[in-house]
């Protein structure tokens, strides 16, 4: 029965991973012995599965029973999501310091271990400072969740079995790719405005020595690691709740386009700050370009640079409203039935 599926997938997705299949198997069997003793003589009903989940209790509590243990900062429904997530931040923070560290090692004449050193103490700091933010993430998301469950705490709700939600379909499915993508780029990304700003810039290469520009004014990126910080945690919180979800619904769609919202305004008034990009870099470019100063190029980009925070905050909100689109109408096709024909496969 589809209801009966429906409580097993209910009561498994909040196990560990390990223990789903051999859980499911058991309760399958236990769900059908105690249907063959309330009709023996017949197939069983839909009130008679409804009547043998009641008396199994909702989902989380067998789910709890099983476990046996309730005492947990990150429940084994959000375990898996979290050592994920938390995987990728740590890769994510290794390769963007190890990256701006090569980046800063053939650019400069600094010793080799001075480089070091102060890559292992960034290293180390924000590994701390990742595996903090990504715990208290998933916290969050454990409390909030608990909130929500009927059956948790003191305050025990009334359920039934038809409220149980759908077993999601592979059109319903987020694919994992997507939100590792996201956590990965955000990361690493912060971690090179955060440690090296100077690399994020305009790039010259004259008589053989490569030279960057830098676009920000180091001093005022600073003011905002804050707000950096912050980004990549509400980003980190987009993308780890799609783990966790692993399927679309009208409830994480209302979700992804605030937090897509919250992230675009936050980065759009950053970058519309006109004290954030170097004061000087029209002069720092000439002086490293070998461009003539009255040459078509350097025109161009005199021009350009005064209007470049007003373009990059209309690209964002461009990309944002398309990512919006693009996200609701894949809600909206998993939300509409296919019909049977459709899934069909041609022979050849």
């Amino acid at each position: 029965m589809e209801i009966v599926d429906r409580y097993i997938h209910a009561v498994t997705v909040r196990l560990p991973e390990a223990q789903r299949k051999d859980i499911k198997r058991e309760l399958q069997s236990l769900i059908e012995d105690m249907l063959e003793e309330r009709r023996p003589d017949g197939p069983p009903t839909g009130e008679d599965a409804e009547s043998v989940l009641l008396e199994l209790g909702h989902p989380s509590e067998l789910a709890a029973k099983y476990r046996g243990y309730e005492r947990y900062l990150i429940g084994p429904a959000l375990i898996d999501a979290y050592w994920t997530t938390l995987k990728i931040v740590m890769a994510a923070i290794a390769l963007g310091l190890a990256a701006s560290l090569a980046i800063e090692s053939f650019q400069s004449d600094s010793g080799t271990l001075d480089s070091a050193l102060s890559f292992l103490a960034s290293l180390v700091s924000s590994i701390a400072q990742g595996f903090l933010w990504v715990t208290l993430i998933f916290v969050c998301i454990e409390r909030s969740q608990r909130s929500r469950t009927a059956g948790s705490g003191t305050a025990k709700k009334a359920w039934k079995p038809s409220e149980l939600p759908t077993i999601p379909e592979a059109d319903q499915k987020f694919k994992k790719s997507g939100p590792v993508f996201g956590i990965f780029f955000t990361v690493a990304a912060i971690m090179f405005a955060l440690f090296s700003p100077d690399l994020i810039g305009a790039w010259r290469i004259h008589d053989g020595t490569a030279t960057s520009v830098p676009f920000f004014d180091r001093d005022v990126l600073g003011h905002y690691a804050p707000l950096l910080c912050g980004l990549a945690a509400i980003a980190i919180l987009k993308d780890s709740v799609r783990l966790i979800a692993q399927r679309r619904s009208g409830r994480l769609l209302g979700f992804h386009i605030a937090m897509t919202i919250l992230i675009t305004t936050l980065a759009c008034l950053m970058l519309a700050d006109d004290a954030l990009w170097n004061p000087t870099f029209i002069q720092d470019l000439a002086a490293a370009s070998p461009l003539p100063s009255d040459g078509e190029g350097f025109n161009t980009m005199v021009s350009v640079w005064p209007r470049l925070n007003g373009l990059l905050v209309n690209v964002l909100l461009v990309y944002a409203l398309v990512d919006i689109v693009l996200e609701f109408m894949a809600w909206y096709r998993s939300k509409t039935p296919v019909s049977p024909k459709l899934k069909q496969k041609p022979l050849l």
